[in-house]
């Protein structure tokens, strides 16, 4: 395959159309690709003159190695809007952040977790193994089928009949783009049990769109470094926001405290056992410093125009049902439709064929799909345009499915 000449991309600001032996790359809710050119420098540069392993050792590796994470710590801290770098705890996937917050929570047998129909197989299936094995009770979070919106009101009366012991919310739908309130659920359920375990995946948007994870409202934080910051993978973590600390996951050495065999209390050792990805930290690192640069905004921005460029352009088409919010609801630009008699899968495998990569099927989200019902049909054509993508990308991807 022929990707995208990255010295090309960086000359133009990092958005350039692509000739055609090039390949449209629009499945950046799985990863977002390409990544800056600088990810790629710190990655070989970082075990090619250091390779050390942080907190391990005081020669001269270990040292500048213990130097990153800390700095990169401090760069995340800043550009999600934490109050302290000691907050975030870094882990080797998004998944990895759920499960230590979902399992660490010890939710006793006969609780309520609250989930919203959207979110990921990260969520899901970690609260439907303690449904199963610890009797724990699930309630799905109400939303108006026609614009997507929230039904606050049905959802506190169904707080104050069944109250919430813990709040799993995506901060954006990987299949529709969704953006729940996620202020306003955590504040009605707080109002109910000031003691609920708030968790927000924010895997998708994580410092793109930031919350205010100081006020206590949001107990947990998920990020993950290959999504929204344009990171390698083999980081992600979790942002602790509140006084709330989840049961440890893991248990093993640190690199600090090492005369006892309990693990430390203090944050952010007290979640980290086992050596760090450093590697993947290094990439991270270089990304928030892209991320700094070019500001969250011009971002947001160029995603939202694009995407709403291609939801115009399907809008119209007589065979296309799409799957986007309404105009009135939060939408972070990711798009999903279907294709009246032709299946997702051969939708995907078409546009393959004109080397233009999207993603088809149920995306990890069987709930999402059994709300939109597109469950029967093998769920959606999705579409995830990032940072990278031009409108001529959109241009092409909407004149070939024209031709469906």
């Amino acid at each position: 395959m022929f990707w995208r000449n990255q010295k090309a991309i960086m000359k133009d600001g990092g958005r350039k159309s692509g000739d055609n032996n090039e390949i449209i790359y629009l499945d950046n809710a799985a990863t977002t690709f390409p990544k800056p050119e600088r990810i790629y420098a710190a990655a070989d540069d970082f075990y090619r003159r250091y390779g050390g392993n942080a907190g391990r050792g005081g020669n001269p590796l270990a040292r500048a190695c213990t130097h990153l994470l800390a700095e990169t710590r401090e760069r995340l801290a800043s550009w999600l809007e934490v109050p302290t770098s000691e907050q975030i705890i870094f882990t080797p996937s998004a998944t990895h952040a759920l499960n230590l917050a979902i399992f660490g929570a010890n939710l006793r047998p006969g609780e309520t977790i609250y989930v919203t129909p959207f979110e990921h197989n990260s969520v899901l299936r970690p609260v439907e193994y303690l449904r199963q094995t610890q009797g724990i009770e699930l309630q799905q979070i109400p939303f108006d089928r026609h614009n997507y919106s929230c039904e606050l009101d049905k959802l506190e009366a169904s707080f104050q009949t069944e109250p919430p012991a813990m709040v799993c919310v995506t901060q954006a739908s990987n299949v529709c783009g969704l953006m729940p309130p996620v202020t306003d659920i955590a504040r009605l359920a707080k109002n109910i049990n000031p003691r609920v375990v708030i968790i927000v995946d924010g895997a998708q948007t994580a410092g793109l769109y930031p919350l205010t994870l100081n006020e206590g409202l949001i107990d947990a934080f998920i990020f993950s470094g290959h999504k929204s910051l344009y990171g390698p993978y083999g980081v992600a973590g979790i942002v602790l926001a509140s006084d709330w600390r989840p049961r440890p996951l893991l248990f093993g050495g640190t690199g600090t405290i090492s005369e006892s065999v309990q693990m430390p209390d203090q944050l952010p050792s007290a979640y980290e056992a086992g050596s760090h990805n450093i590697w993947a930290i290094a990439g991270l690192h270089a990304a928030l410093g892209w991320l700094q640069e070019n500001g969250r905004q011009a971002i947001v921005q160029h995603i939202a125009n694009i995407a709403q460029q291609l939801r115009d352009t399907l809008s119209s088409h007589p065979k296309i049902k799409l799957f986007v919010p309404s105009e009135k609801v939060l939408w972070c630009g990711i798009l999903s439709f279907t294709v009246r008699d032709t299946t997702p899968q051969t939708v995907e495998a078409a546009l393959g064929a004109q080397k233009m990569a999207i993603r088809s099927g149920l995306h990890c989200s069987p709930w999402a799909h059994e709300w939109l019902m597109t469950t029967r049909i093998g769920g959606t054509i999705r579409v995830s345009p990032g940072w990278f993508n031009t409108s001529s990308d959109i241009e092409l991807i909407g004149k070939f499915i024209s031709t469906l």
